[in-house]
């Protein structure tokens, strides 16, 4: 088991067993247990787990959201599929929003080399991408920069998005379910994803497997509120399903 491998396996275990021992863990990926508290390290860094002696609990629940950087590292395969397959609904003339996150980052690194499209985004993870990008307008909104979230908030933000029309949002989140819908662990990013639903002709969720089903503080949206899910082929069986009956489109890849 390689470096990467044994890696992933550890992030299943913690989310299947919430708190891990160092000595077992060593024991099961046949490596020492300073290797194994080297990698836990590294996810407590990026607030992924809270280290406790002789191991680490995986942090969980409402209020809990690991920054972008540590999204950005996890499931970069996946990440990368789902953004292609963004990048290919968006067609010549087409004015989209891109949401901030890891996922977004990646749909437009796979925008950056089209040619007469316009991006509104309040990101400076896609600002600093397709700041370069000569065949394509984009437009930033004002407000202020939050650092966990590497994007512009706030009233002015929010303000500013009446001026545009947006013929598709791609909008990432960190929890997605039946019940609970679009959901969000920060009032001023549910605050501007609400201000896009309302604005956006199409709502499009971008979202990987591990954040269906699971649930956040605040409530962005019904599930009902969105036109389409856009997520890969390890997705809940019936959540997947049951958002179809509801006249969802899910695209699975």
């Amino acid at each position: 088991m390689n470096t990467r491998e044994r890696r992933r396996a550890l992030l299943a275990a913690l989310e299947q067993d919430k708190r891990v021992v160092v000595a077992e863990l060593a024991e099961r990926f046949a490596v020492t247990t300073m290797t194994v508290r080297r990698d836990l390290r590294r996810l407590a860094e990026i607030n992924v787990v809270t280290l406790v002696h002789g191991g680490a609990i995986y942090n969980e629940g409402g209020a809990t959201l690991p920054t972008v950087t540590a999204r950005a590292r996890v499931m970069q395969t996946t990440k990368l599929r789902l953004a292609e397959a963004c990048a290919a609904r968006v067609q010549e003339g087409n004015a989209i929003y891109l949401d901030t996150g890891s996922t977004c980052m990646s749909i437009a690194q796979a925008l950056a080399n089209r040619k007469n499209i316009a991006v509104l985004t309040h990101s400076l993870g896609v600002m600093n991408i397709l700041s370069n990008s000569e065949g394509l307008q984009l437009f930033t909104m004002a407000g202020q920069y939050n650092a966990k979230l590497k994007g512009f908030f706030g009233d002015l933000t929010c303000r500013d998005i009446d001026g545009f029309r947006i013929d598709a949002a791609f909008l990432g989140t960190c929890a997605l379910s039946l019940d609970g819908g679009m959901m969000s662990t920060d009032a001023i990013d549910q605050c501007v994803k609400r201000k896009i639903i309302e604005t956006a002709h199409k709502n499009i969720a971008v979202v990987d497997h591990t954040k269906i089903g699971k649930d956040a503080f605040l409530r962005v949206c019904d599930l009902r509120d969105l036109d389409s899910i856009i997520t890969d082929k390890e997705a809940d069986a019936a959540f997947v399903a049951s958002a179809q009956k509801l006249g969802i489109e899910v695209v699975q890849v």
